[in-house]
């Protein structure tokens, strides 16, 4: 992926939760293949804690929103430089990537095409 399409990518809300006090609690999907090693309670849930700055992106990731959109709305509001901002945010998506909480639309420019 080129740099223009990760930050023209739309991050999305893979995960349903309730975003209380800076505290994100989603509900634990138990992968088939675990199922026999771990038993969990249908119920259980797991929380995730973001600070202001984290909860704003999280607020922005909802499939419209660019990467790019989102630094320059962190740059402004926090004073910091695109640059920065960007870097910042693009290492925080990878976070929330990783732990499944968040996918991204990307752009193929060529095709005028979106895929996840």
């Amino acid at each position: 992926m080129t740099r223009q399409q990760q930050l023209a990518s739309k991050p999305l809300r893979l995960v349903d939760g309730d975003m209380t006090d800076g505290r994100l609690t989603v509900k634990i999907q138990q992968k088939r293949w675990s199922r026999w090693l771990l038993r969990l309670p249908k119920d259980a849930t797991k929380t995730f804690e973001f600070d202001a700055l984290g909860q704003m992106v999280w607020s922005l990731c909802d499939g419209k929103t660019s990467v790019q959109q989102i630094a320059r709305k962190l740059a402004k509001k926090y004073n910091v430089s695109e640059r920065e901002a960007q870097v910042a945010t693009e290492r925080f998506l990878i976070t929330l990537a990783r732990k499944g909480l968040i996918g991204a639309a990307v752009i193929d420019a060529q095709k005028g095409k979106s895929s996840q």
